[in-house]
């Protein structure tokens, strides 16, 4: 069953999704994969987060070392996150 895209707005303008929530699961991906030799892939979905918070999630694991290939679509931001 699909829900209409309004009423898919509405809930993410409800749902108090912010930066730092995606930097956990982040944080959770990397080492995940890493365990595995893989590269992190997360998407974001819908688009939703303020690029400025995005940017600086960027430089922050940059910053760490990793190399970051952001992705920003019509519908949604792409990280793929991975280490020399």
């Amino acid at each position: 069953m699909f829900i209409s895209a309004s009423e898919a707005k509405r809930l993410v303008e409800h749902s108090n999704l912010n930066i730092e929530l995606y930097k956990v699961r982040l944080a959770q991906l990397i080492e995940e994969n890493a365990k595995q030799g893989n590269t992190a892939v997360c998407t974001v979905l819908p688009k939703h987060l303020p690029l400025e918070g995005i940017h600086a999630l960027s430089a922050e694991l940059t910053h760490l070392g990793y190399q970051v290939r952001f992705e920003v679509d019509e519908s949604f931001y792409r990280f793929d996150v991975f280490w020399n």
